[in-house]
């Protein structure tokens, strides 16, 4: 028994139907036409509620229509790219930023980077912990700075 193949959809610019395996619209053009919000393009929800113009929540991943990274913006952002006061994403940046690249007041990641304090492979901060840790008062396997915290040894 072979799989049938996905039902046409419709184009979310022209509304005309495409086939699902289509890279772009026969009528009108427009790319990635017949995927839907959830199915590879991306997911984007924020709550109702905000604070200051920013919404409390707000989750982004993937792409939006015209193909660009969607970018999380809120009181607390969770996305591939994210920026709050709480950031949490492959790369964060915010008041308490935690990713793989983190830039912020307190960071947590791979590489981060903080104006206070920063916790990670590779941390630089007034006071840093990391394998390569640099700062005033640094700590980690290779630790460099005015005030040691701990070392290796």
């Amino acid at each position: 028994m072979s799989p049938s193949p996905p039902p046409p959809s419709s184009c979310r610019v022209c509304k005309s139907e495409v086939r699902a395996g289509d890279l772009t619209c026969a009528h009108c053009g427009a790319p990635r036409p017949a995927r839907a919000e959830f199915s590879g393009e991306g997911y984007e929800w924020r709550t109702a509620a905000t604070w200051i113009g920013s919404p409390l929540i707000h989750v982004a991943f993937g792409l939006d229509a015209e193909g660009r990274p969607r970018v999380a913006r809120g009181v607390i952002a969770i996305g591939q790219r994210a920026r709050g006061a709480v950031a949490i994403g492959i790369v964060a940046t915010g008041f308490v930023a935690i990713g793989f690249v983190a830039i912020g007041l307190f960071s947590l990641g791979i590489v981060a980077v903080a104006a206070l304090a920063a916790l990670g492979i590779n941390a630089i901060a007034p006071w840093a912990v990391g394998v390569v840790a640099l700062g005033y008062w640094a700590g980690g396997l290779a630790p460099l700075g005015w005030h040691l915290l701990f070392t290796r040894g």
